[in-house]
């Protein structure tokens, strides 16, 4: 991928998690998205990075949530099993 094409990724996530952050998208709503309608941003974009953008996380809760499910800090969104999703939206709605 090009410095350019980077860039873009890279701003693009940010702008995702920005839009987490200020309630506009949620993370749920980012992860139950079919992997066919999801943008490269939503794809690449780290689990970790994305769970503690949401309010009601943080830092500590996103990483010890992800620590409990056994889900790496690498891991991207696109990574996620179905299993995984679900566990996610169990662990938030606890």
């Amino acid at each position: 991928m090009s410095p350019a094409l980077l860039t873009e990724l890279r701003q693009e996530i940010a702008n995702l998690c920005q839009q987490i952050a200020s309630g506009r998208r949620s993370f749920i709503d980012v992860i139950s998205l079919d992997e066919s309608k999801r943008s490269t941003a939503e794809s690449y974009v780290y689990v970790v990075k994305a769970l503690e953008a949401e309010s009601s996380v943080g830092k500590v809760r996103a990483r010890r949530i992800m620590a409990d499910l056994d889900i790496a800090e690498r891991c991207n969104i696109g990574s996620l099993t179905t299993q995984q999703v679900e566990q996610l939206k169990a662990a938030l709605h606890s």
